[in-house]
Parts: structure tokens; sequence; C-alpha cells
């Protein structure tokens, strides 16, 4: 099988990186609906949030939208560093197993305390701000072309033209933009979940990041193994 021809098949990196993008999406819409109108992933959206607080004086809603970037770029800064020697296959584990460790002190830390005091929020935004941005530099090392699993406006972009051109060409749609658009919903599945638990109170809820991380971990290592 050519190069081409296995780059165009659904594989373990796909779930993966599916998994990932679950993740992420339960964590932005976490972050947003219990510790405070944040995201911890979405930066793009992240940052509006902390120019608006900032232009309207809500310095607490300013410093939670600040605590949360500062994190992501912590995050990101230690998976850079984990994985600054190049290899072929790269090994992603210290950089999942950094992920799951934050997530893991993110849930334990919700079970122990609530969100109902600033410090333990403040913790929490932190936790899932770090495991995002580690997150971002461990999707970019998959390495699976024009996919990411927690920026999606450059996506949505390049889905659009694709999509544009495949009516104007009369042509089926390229396998990367499918494989685009499967990434796209399941992160929005991942966010409407989330929010459907919230809403009905099943505290089931904060497993489902760190839960979706390790699956993709798992993912990782069975294709590394073949």
């Amino acid at each position: 099988m050519s190069d081409q021809e296995s780059r165009q098949r659904v594989g373990l990196a796909d779930l993966g990186l599916g998994l990932m993008a679950i993740a992420a999406g339960s964590s932005d819409a976490l972050a947003y609906l219990k510790l405070g109108n944040v995201f911890t992933s979405a930066m793009t959206g992240n940052t509006v949030l902390l120019c608006i607080a900032v232009g309207q004086g809500r310095l607490g809603a300013a410093l939670q939208s600040f605590t949360a970037f500062a994190a992501f770029v912590i995050g990101a800064v230690l998976a850079a560093a984990l994985s600054r020697r190049p290899a072929s296959p790269p090994n992603l584990l210290p950089l999942f197993m950094l992920e799951i460790a934050c997530l893991s002190a993110f849930v334990a830390l919700w079970l122990a305390t609530g969100v109902g005091s600033e410090p333990a929020r403040y913790g929490l935004i932190t936790l899932s701000a770090l495991a995002m941005g580690v997150q971002g530099v461990t999707a970019r090392n998959i390495n699976v072309p024009q996919v990411n699993t927690i920026v999606f406006t450059t996506t949505i972009l390049s889905v659009v033209a694709a999509c544009t051109q495949a009516v104007l060409r009369a042509t089926g749609l390229p396998f990367d933009t499918k494989r685009q658009i499967a990434v796209l919903l399941v992160y929005a599945a991942g966010a409407v979940l989330t929010a459907l638990l919230v809403t009905l109170d099943y505290r089931i809820y904060v497993f489902i990041p760190l839960a979706a991380v390790i699956g993709a971990l798992l993912s990782y290592q069975a294709a590394r193994g073949r």
C-alpha cells in the first residue's frame, strides 16, 4: 500500500484524535458552564472573553480568562520541551502521561472541593488549561494533515473552501476534508454531551475529558505497536 493510500484510511490515529477532540469539547463546556464563563482549550474565544472583561472592568472575569490563557501556554511549553527530540514515529507517551496527570488532578480536586470556593475554581481552570495546552502539542506531533483537536477556526475555513470547490467542480469531498469534518463533529459531540450531563446534574461529566484522553493514549499505543 502506498503512503497516499495509507493516509486515506481511517485508522487508530484518527480514533485517537477524535477522542482528544471529545476531551477538548468537554473541557470547554465544563469550564464555561461550571467554572465561570471561561474556555480552557479554545484560546481564541478565551482571549475574546478576556478582552471583553477588561473592557467592561470586570477584573474577576478577566483574571479567570487570563489564568486559563497562561496555564494553556505553560502546558504547551512543557509539552514542546518534552517532545524536543525528533523521532519517527514520535514518542508521545510522555505527553499523554502529562495530560493524564493534569486531568487526574483536575478530577481529584473537583471531587475533593467542588467549585464553590474561589481557590478551587482557579485551580481547576489551571489544571484543565494545562492539559489542553499539552494536548495541542500532542495533536501536532501526531501530524495528521490539517487536523487539530483544539483549534477549529482554520479547520472550518478549510472545510468550507473544500466543500465549495467540490460543489463547483461536481466532485467528491477529499478524504482529508471528511476527516476534518469528523473531528469537528466529535468536538461538538463532547461539548453537547457534557452540557446535557451538567443540565441533568449527572456528575459523571467531570470524568469525560480524562476518560477520552486515556482512550486516545490506548489508541496511540496500539497504532505505535502496529
